[in-house]
């Protein structure tokens, strides 16, 4: 009992060691809570819609330190069935959440079919994010 003890704080000690030297990102967006300590990071989450023209989408958590910026791109691609050219990705939404900000953000975007693509840009930041869109049968 004693070794497991000595080896979970040895851990423990990497484990903050590390965290500030080069920061924490852990989780996948949409699948899992993203945690963050002092982490600048970029990602991209591309979702299609294929049977819904709208895309609501869900961000909670709450910028402990840095800042947090949320981005929606839209972009329609082209279709050989209907032949409509495809429009090219824009931006549709931004905003920016800074240090002791709550992340209440719960939009519905209703561009039309195509493929919807949240970024989510980290600087120095610190905090528990939680990312939520339909499932990919309601897509």
């Amino acid at each position: 009992m004693r070794d497991i003890v000595i080896f979970l704080l040895i851990l423990t000690g990497i484990y903050f060691a590390v965290g500030e030297w080069r920061g924490w990102y852990i989780g996948f967006p949409g699948q899992t809570p993203v945690v963050l300590y002092k982490k600048d990071h970029y990602a991209r989450t591309p979702i299609r819609t294929i049977a819904r023209s709208d895309m609501p989408l869900s961000i909670t958590g709450q910028v402990r330190a840095g800042t947090v910026r949320i981005q929606v791109f839209y972009e329609r691609p082209a279709s050989f069935q209907t032949n409509l050219q495809g429009a090219p990705e824009r931006m549709i939404h931004e905003s920016t959440f800074t240090r002791g900000q709550r992340v209440l953000f719960n939009e519905i975007f209703d561009q039309g079919r195509g493929i919807y693509t949240i970024a989510m840009t980290y600087e120095g930041a610190s905090g528990t994010f939680r990312f939520a869109h339909p499932s990919a049968s309601e897509l």
